[in-house]
């Protein structure tokens, strides 16, 4: 094989890595409340035909439209047939995806460095989680990596065509989630601090000083070509969330959203941590005596890649352009402190800071082993970051695998527990002892809204109701309450159904079941129990 063609065969393998831990066994852990929610909004799209921005909740388009190339080759001939690998391959596809787009940056972060991070990416317990999970997180984080690799390939080449990729790029970040303006901001104070570093520091290497041969003229760009790109980013976002001008008042609708979400970001919400709460998931967790996860590795090494960038007397790797690394310090610097800083933390988001620190920390292992005095110190720390790549990975099977939506998992926020599929058959199962089968109506009363991922898990039912507060006529074949409704759904229907019992959806919230009697005595007598 020839030499130029074996670090492409690199990257290429690593995400083949990374796609198969992150397809395997895609359905085995129960549905999330959110990935139920946004299957639902993938429902209207698919079989309704439109899809309308909530400017509330529920976040952005691309993650429903991204679903439907995916689920048009699956073919499930409706809804209740679809499984949760049929949604979950979109964001594992997407995260495989982001170790490819590594390549882009091979001359600015060093070629060595951008295989490390690539490495990473495929491996890291956190980024492997989410990666199967039917959120929007991934596809954030795969749409700001391409906007940085698609802005360097235009800072090293000028060519317009990178300008308005690094355009989409930045247009589908927005149509992705409302979190995007914190990246952008952590970009935009990065890109200052680096010239101002670039203004008052003094440097000290020679290759700093002098221009970038791959990037002739790279401060006089046209400025039309950053209107373009601005133009491209808006009118992406501006397509996607009117549904393709389908529905102009989702434009306004995506201007509208930070009302509620600048509310949540300021702690009205049920989310609030600590200021540490990410550093501390990354660094070392662990919850009611189970097992440890840490990233640790990842931080030491991203501070590691970050010091030569800031310390003047510090060489980097080779390979690696000073500027570009630094912005990326910054980067990663800003938009840890702007998402420790406020109060509403959901542990997907560290994603985006994760990523950063996965570049840097590629940086970090390529300028340790170089620092290292000679070749047994090399080979010594060699084995030392092996061992620790493996920990990771035995972190990435145990988090996705072993213990999926498990309280010990840092993962697997308020997780649906496994009671809630064996709720779903027991339902299946009475509704088979009814006159009408599946078509039999079952009465959903909870306290709240939050009944998910109930609509998921009863999807082949097809008259399910749900109410928000006891309905003046309580009684069906079969009912699924909360427990706060137990002493009035005993008044209502004691003389008709059976409570058989209780059945946890999360940590801590249980469901209790009511059955009329003549359905459970048929479903008795066909078990051969009565």
């Amino acid at each position: 094989m020839k030499l130029q063609f074996v670090y492409p065969g690199l990257l290429v393998l690593l995400a083949a890595i990374g796609l198969g831990v992150r397809v395997v066994g895609l359905a085995d852990r129960p549905m999330h409340a959110d990935e139920a929610v946004q299957a639902a909004i993938f429902r209207s799209l698919w079989w309704e035909g439109y899809y309308t921005y909530n400017p509330d909740e529920f976040h952005g388009p691309t993650l429903p439209y991204a679903t439907v190339p995916p689920v048009w080759v699956a073919a499930p001939p409706r809804f209740a047939e679809m499984t949760a690998a049929d949604f979950r391959i979109v964001p594992a596809l997407f995260g495989a995806g982001a170790v490819l787009l590594v390549w882009l940056l091979r001359d600015g972060v060093g070629r060595t460095p951008a295989l490390i991070a690539a490495a990473l990416l495929a491996g890291s317990p956190a980024m492997v989680y989410y990666s199967r999970y039917y959120i929007h997180e991934t596809l954030l984080v795969f749409f700001t990596l391409a906007a940085i690799a698609a802005g360097w390939r235009y800072y090293r080449t000028g060519r317009l065509a990178w300008c308005l990729t690094a355009g989409v790029s930045v247009g589908l970040m927005q149509a992705t989630k409302e979190t995007s303006p914190i990246v952008f901001a952590a970009m935009g104070g990065a890109l200052l601090a680096t010239w101002l570093w670039g203004r008052f520091v003094p440097v000290t290497e020679r290759h700093e000083a002098e221009p970038d041969p791959g990037s002739p003229n790279a401060s006089r760009r046209p400025l039309w070509h950053l209107a373009f790109g601005v133009f491209t980013a808006a009118l992406v976002w501006a397509t996607l969330l009117s549904s393709f001008f389908t529905n102009p008042r989702g434009v306004l609708d995506g201007l509208l959203a930070y009302g509620p979400w600048l509310g949540r970001a300021g702690g009205a919400a049920p989310h609030v941590q600590p200021w540490h709460y990410y550093l501390h998931l990354l660094g070392w967790w662990r919850q009611s005596g189970g097992p440890v996860f840490s990233e640790g590795v990842v931080l030491v090494f991203a501070a590691f890649g970050m010091a030569p960038a800031l310390v003047p007397r510090l060489r980097l790797p080779d390979g690696a352009h000073a500027p570009l690394v630094r912005w990326l310090a910054f980067t990663t610097l800003f938009l840890t402190a702007a998402y420790s800083a406020i109060p509403y933390k959901t542990p997907w988001c560290v994603l985006g800071m994760l990523q950063g620190m996965i570049l840097l920390a590629g940086i970090g292992v390529a300028a340790s082993l170089r620092a290292m005095p000679g070749l047994p110190f090399r080979f010594l720390l060699s084995l030392v970051l092996l061992a620790a790549g493996a920990h990771l990975g035995w972190q990435s099977y145990r988090a996705s695998f072993l213990l999926p939506a498990d309280p010990w998992n840092p993962y697997a926020y308020a997780p649906t527990l496994p009671d809630a599929e064996r709720l779903a058959n027991d339902v299946g199962q009475l509704a088979l002892d009814t006159p009408a089968g599946h078509a039999a109506p079952v009465k959903v009363i909870w306290h709240d809204g939050y009944y998910w991922p109930l609509p998921w898990y009863l999807r082949r039912l097809e008259q399910v109701g749900y109410w928000t507060d006891l309905p003046a006529h309580p009684a069906a074949p079969i009912v699924i309450a909360s427990p706060r409704f137990d002493e009035r759904l005993t008044a209502e229907l004691d003389a008709t159904h059976l409570m058989t019992g209780y059945y946890g959806l999360r940590p801590n919230v249980l469901a209790q079941l009511w059955v009329r009697t003549d359905v459970w005595e048929a479903h008795l007598r066909r078990l051969g129990r009565l």
